[in-house]
């Protein structure tokens, strides 16, 4: 018997991740990307819009913030905003040491023997 197993490592896609639920756009991953783009002067970028028609679906979208904290991003006249970054009174810069990442991936098998019946 010849069997094969492909195990795929990697990122996910580089682009912005949006919520669209309660006609609100929420951005659920990416922030970080997003101020950067921003701050470099560009204001459109690739993205990813997710609908969600009911706020169970929140949870399987992985969203956790916005699942613990719905009615504050979906039903506040003012929620947070990408904005709020440049805010001075709502933003500090905070230096953070470069690290690398390494990854490590191992995979193994065993055989054991089991009774025919």
């Amino acid at each position: 018997m010849i069997a094969a197993l492909a195990l795929i490592v990697g990122y996910g896609s580089n682009f912005l991740n949006v919520a669209h639920v309660e006609n609100r756009l929420v951005l659920g991953n990416g922030s970080h990307r997003a101020y950067a783009l921003r701050d470099s002067g560009i204001t459109h970028a690739p993205c990813i819009v997710q609908t969600i028609s009911r706020r169970e679906e929140i949870e399987v979208l992985g969203l956790g913030d916005l699942q613990q904290n719905a009615d504050m991003h979906l039903k506040n006249p003012r929620p947070p905003l990408l904005k709020d970054y440049f805010d001075p009174a709502l933003s500090k810069i905070v230096p953070v040491a470069r690290k690398q990442r390494a990854l490590q991936v191992s995979f193994g098998v065993q055989q054991i023997e089991i009774p025919a019946i």
